[in-house]
């Protein structure tokens, strides 16, 4: 179930009080397949699973866009090395599940395999496209 906020953002939409609603597929997939919505777009690089014929942002026209949701892992500043390298080989482990890969899939995602430093450069990358977003929209800290 969505939290408190999304799912008054889901009721606003549905309703026709809102426009238009950028939100993860599964939280909204009952509606759309309800009829209640109808699906424009979906903000990541590729088509999802879950909505295949429904096009990219960029393939609906507005070049260049993706807008993933992702997840990372971070430790702490000083963790050991060898704790750092157990972890990543760890989580590099679950990614190949075939239990994992099905469940993210059916949910909308997909497994996003890097190295550490392939990590390091995509977090630094995304941080950079956020603040390039933030300044031209003029937003400012209160």
């Amino acid at each position: 179930m969505p939290d408190d906020s999304i799912a008054a953002a889901i009721a606003s939409i549905v309703a026709g009080k809102t426009d238009y609603l950028l939100a993860p597929i599964p939280l909204v997939l009952t509606e759309i397949r309800a009829g209640n919505l109808v699906p424009l777009g979906v903000s990541s690089g590729h088509r999802s699973p879950l909505l295949p014929d429904v096009p990219t942002v960029a393939e609906a026209g507005i070049g260049g866009f993706d807008s993933s949701m992702w997840y990372g892992l971070w430790a702490p500043a000083g963790t050991p090395p060898s704790v750092v390298g157990k972890l990543a080989a760890d989580v590099a482990r679950v990614l190949r599940s075939p239990d994992l890969v099905e469940w993210l899939t059916n949910h909308g995602g997909r497994p996003m395999k890097m190295t550490q430093p392939e990590f390091a450069r995509f977090v630094r990358s995304e941080t950079d496209t956020a603040a390039r977003i933030v300044e031209a929209a003029g937003l400012r800290r209160r």
